[in-house]
């Protein structure tokens, strides 16, 4: 089993991106074993409201709504993963000094430590120095 982190998410669905080798693993992968922390999910949205907040000029602002819907429509693909109470025990024991990673990573990597799974990132090496959890990279 399989959590995207928000990165491989964000690279997956932005069309100005160019990153095959993520849509092709996914595709390589039953639907049922890929997941998307809602830590994910929160992190996308608030970057899209962002956009749309700071957004000035009439095409931005339609276009920034645009990206919002197609995000709601992509995330149907996937499984998503509620942050449990579990998953909150296990961030809240890693140290001071690991949780300086950021909040975010550490939180999908508690997720995927309470399940069991696997994280799929780019940002391996900040996972890797959260260390509790397997990682591979579908970006090479």
């Amino acid at each position: 089993m399989y959590i995207l982190d928000t990165i491989i998410v964000s690279n997956y669905l932005d069309k100005r991106r160019n990153f095959p080798l993520i849509g092709k693993k996914i595709r390589s992968k039953p639907p049922e074993s890929i997941f998307v922390s809602i830590i994910t999910v929160e992190e996308i949205i608030q970057g899209l409201l962002a956009i749309i907040q700071k957004s000035r000029q009439k095409s931005s602002v339609i276009n920034a709504y645009q990206e919002f819907e197609e995000l709601f429509e992509a995330l149907h693909r996937f499984q998503i993963l509620p942050y449990t109470s579990e998953a909150e025990q296990i961030y809240q024991s890693l140290s001071p000094k690991v949780k300086r990673v950021g909040t975010q990573d550490c939180r999908i990597a508690a997720t995927a430590c309470s399940k069991g799974y696997i994280v799929v990132t780019a940002n391996v090496g900040d996972f890797e120095r959260i260390g509790i959890v397997s990682i591979e990279d579908w970006t090479q």
